[in-house]
């Protein structure tokens, strides 16, 4: 894995880490970590349900789940009895910093340092002591495509939940594409939400378009898409202006799904589609027949 490769190859030439050192991470007090806690709230109240939620459905499985703050703090923890040996073993509690530079190749920390969803298996982390820790980790992107945090499975079990790895995955990057939708939504009520395209990894193709059409917000995943900064953003662009000066076919998908996002939620009136994307009935018209689109 990509991924994996890269963090090791920090873990060598910029951390100059010794995998055989073991490791004590640094712990906050009670007055950081209230701190870092009320930084994140908003975070902290999309995710601690979804969190809740995938603990359950994994649960059976040995694994348990956890949620870090940007800065690979941990915030929150869902545990049974049967892992609590083990996170005070390998300190994975509240407070906890499990920054790749100073925890080497870990699922939360190099999740979100490469910006992509990591398994690590038995021998994947780059410290000897977590050769047996098993974890799956994705970044968790925020209403402004910036990191929010990340969102980890982890057990000290090898490799025995490594013929599930796919299936947990994509558990996971589900669980991680609701809670960047709930802070989507809650970050632009009232604004019109359409998609780009089908979700995909970490991020779902979000944009929140005003009833002049323009741009107000857009996913990470969005923005990779369209090659948006804030900056651009800022600047309101027109969605469909944008998506017609492409001849890119990836484009002409996201136009499409566009449309069809704008119609359903005029439930077929294309009238008001129109309005809502900032054209002309007669341009929406045009694109309809253009798209082999039934209006």
């Amino acid at each position: 894995m990509p991924a994996v490769e890269h963090s090791w190859q920090r873990c060598a030439s910029a951390y100059h880490m010794d995998p055989a050192q073991g490791w004590t991470p640094d712990i906050l007090s009670g007055a950081e970590f209230r701190h870092i806690s009320g930084r994140s709230a908003v975070f902290l109240k999309s995710a601690m349900g979804e969190m809740h939620h995938l603990f359950e459905l994994v649960q059976g499985m040995g694994l348990m789940v956890l949620l870090a703050d940007p800065t690979a703090t941990i915030l929150a923890r869902c545990v049974d009895e049967t892992h609590l040996s083990v996170c005070r073993r390998l300190h994975l509690r509240k407070g906890a910093i499990w920054s790749e530079a100073s925890a080497g190749t870990n699922g939360v920390g190099t999740c979100m340092q490469e910006k992509c969803p990591v398994f690590l298996g038995q021998g994947d982390h780059w410290r000897f002591c977590f050769s047996l820790l098993a974890s799956y980790a994705v970044p968790v992107f925020d209403a402004q495509g910036h990191i929010a945090g990340a969102l980890n499975m982890a057990a000290m079990s090898g490799d025995t939940t490594r013929p599930y790895a796919n299936l947990l995955m994509e558990t996971l990057k589900l669980s991680g594409r609701r809670i960047e939708e709930d802070l989507f939504r809650n970050r632009y009520a009232g604004e019109k939400i359409l998609a780009l395209g089908p979700a995909e990894g970490c991020s779902s193709l979000f944009v929140a378009i005003n009833e002049g059409g323009e741009v107000t917000g857009a996913t990470h995943a969005a923005r990779m898409l369209m090659g948006w900064t804030d900056d651009m953003i800022h600047e309101r662009p027109n969605l469909l202006t944008e998506l017609e000066t492409s001849t890119e076919i990836s484009f002409k998908r996201a136009e499409k799904c566009v449309v069809r996002s704008a119609l359903a939620a005029t439930q077929g009136n294309v009238s008001a589609a129109a309005r809502g994307l900032g054209i002309s009935r007669a341009t929406l018209y045009r694109k309809l027949k253009a798209l082999n689109i039934e209006s």
